[in-house]
């Protein structure tokens, strides 16, 4: 009997040594729960900061050096209204980087001319641990998350193109015959000018050829060059606020309207420019230069097709417009080539504006 109480003397202690032990356990494994739970809760707070910064800051990259400027403004104003700890504290550890091919990161590249992407990286090193120091880890943990965006090419818009087609000068991209600084056109003129029949003078700069004009009086042009609708409604609401209820696709043709459609011409671009914060700026460096962070609603994408007659959309270009146009609807309405649609492309708050996260 001894014997047997001795030795259930020694199960219950050897239990109750045991139930110690994972009780311990037990409040370990709950608090590394609650320090790995809450570093779990920072790092979600982070990605979404550092995604919208990388968003915000890619949409600024223009090709320019105020462009990066504006870039680096608008994330050190969003690490300043972004906290973390739910909503506590401020991310005071923020990288910003510029890439032109993803690979090469600089925070102050030397020409932002290709600058495309922007990388942001946010890193918390003093979030308290409470539990994890009791098993040997360190006091405050580190929380560090990285996103990246740029812009990139869609072959398809079903929004934001600006509703004109201007004609390739020959097939090779990207820049299909132009270059940067060129006047192309927007909209042919009518056979039939403001001041009689058509003349050179009536063209843009970059199509006054004899072969150009010829096509204007024999009627070649006579889809002025409006693509897609043919209300004027709908290419009002192209011009001014983007909308569109077709797609624009690469190697795809499209479907050149007629018509005068005189207050697309005469009020609608109009109207697009004093949306910009510098309507009056004719030089495009300049208007860079100066533009502040917000919309450059200046600056629109165009597609360039291959001729007035199978009208093949060989690729996309950014023009830039001019503070007035001829006021007579039957002049020809002209643009500024600026690039192809491959480079940085800015803040043309549109629905072409393919800045997107990519990491």
């Amino acid at each position: 009997m001894l014997h047997k109480r001795q030795r259930t003397l020694r199960q219950g202690g050897f239990a109750l040594v045991m139930t110690a032990i994972c009780i311990i356990l037990l409040i370990g494994m709950m608090g590394l729960t609650v320090d790995l739970g809450r570093a779990f809760v920072v790092k979600n707070e982070a990605q979404a900061f550092t995604d919208s910064a990388a968003l915000a800051a890619a949409i600024q990259l223009n090709g320019s050096s105020k462009g990066v400027a504006n870039a680096k403004t608008v994330v050190a104003s969003l690490s300043s209204s972004n906290k973390w700890q739910f909503n506590k504290r401020t991310f005071t550890s923020v990288l910003l980087e510029f890439s032109e091919n993803k690979s090469t990161w600089t925070e102050n590249p030397a020409s932002a001319t290709n600058i495309k992407y922007a990388r942001v990286t946010a890193t918390v090193r003093d979030l308290p641990s409470y539990f994890m120091p009791l098993v040997g880890a360190a006091r405050l943990m580190r929380v560090s998350v990285r996103s990246m965006a740029g812009s990139e090419l869609p072959t398809s818009f079903p929004q934001g193109v600006f509703p004109f087609a201007p004609f390739a000068k020959n097939n090779t991209p990207p820049d299909f015959g132009y270059n940067y600084g060129d006047e192309l056109t927007l909209l042919w003129p009518s056979s039939i000018g403001s001041n009689g029949p058509v003349k050179m003078n009536n063209l843009c700069k970059a199509d006054q050829n004899q072969a150009a004009l010829d096509a204007v009086k024999e009627g070649v042009t006579a889809e002025r060059g409006y693509i897609m609708e043919n209300s004027t409604d709908a290419i009002r609401a192209a011009v001014e606020d983007d909308r569109a209820d077709y797609t624009v696709e690469l190697g795809m043709p499209v479907e050149r309207t007629t018509g005068v459609k005189h207050t697309v011409v005469k009020d609608s671009l109009a109207d697009r420019v004093a949306q910009d914060s510098l309507p009056d700026v004719w030089n495009y460096q300049q208007y860079l230069d100066s533009h502040d962070a917000g919309p450059m609603r200046r600056v629109v994408i165009v597609p360039i097709i291959s001729d007035a007659n199978s009208a093949i959309v060989l690729g996309f270009a950014k023009v830039f417009l001019p503070p007035s146009q001829p006021k007579n609807p039957n002049d020809a309405k002209c643009a500024i080539y600026i690039g192809p649609a491959t480079g940085p492309v800015g803040n043309i708050a549109t629905g072409a504006n393919f800045v997107r996260l990519l990491e």
